[in-house]
């Protein structure tokens, strides 16, 4: 089993990077461990990809209202004026999401 583990584990590692974190795991056929590092990121990340939507909503709003015109300069402007905004729970939910997947990486290097 050690020899089977350690030739899926560069796999494993890559993965966790490259992909999402806890997949590896599952390569692994570690699934509750995987599932630890899954949740968590899904989570967060869904929450980070909702308020994104709901900014670009905004924007997309404000443009065919004419209140924004299409000026690329203007729109970064507003982007980072509501980025300014995002509160505490987006910086949690990126904190989140970047913990795990450097705990799933790390995990990965450390798993017997």
């Amino acid at each position: 089993m050690s020899g089977t583990l350690s030739s899926k584990r560069p796999k494993a590692i890559l993965l966790s990077a490259l992909v999402f974190p806890g997949t590896g795991h599952l390569l692994l056929g570690r699934k509750a461990r995987g599932a630890l590092f899954i949740v968590p990121s899904l989570i967060a990340l869904l929450l980070v990809i909702n308020n994104i939507m709901q900014r670009t909503g905004q924007i997309m709003d404000q443009i065919n209202s004419g209140a924004l015109p299409l000026d690329v300069q203007l729109i970064t402007e507003k982007v980072a004026a509501l980025s300014a905004n995002d509160g505490p729970g987006m910086q949690v939910a990126v904190g989140v999401l970047v913990a795990c997947w450097i705990a799933a990486l790390v995990d990965l290097l450390f798993i017997k």
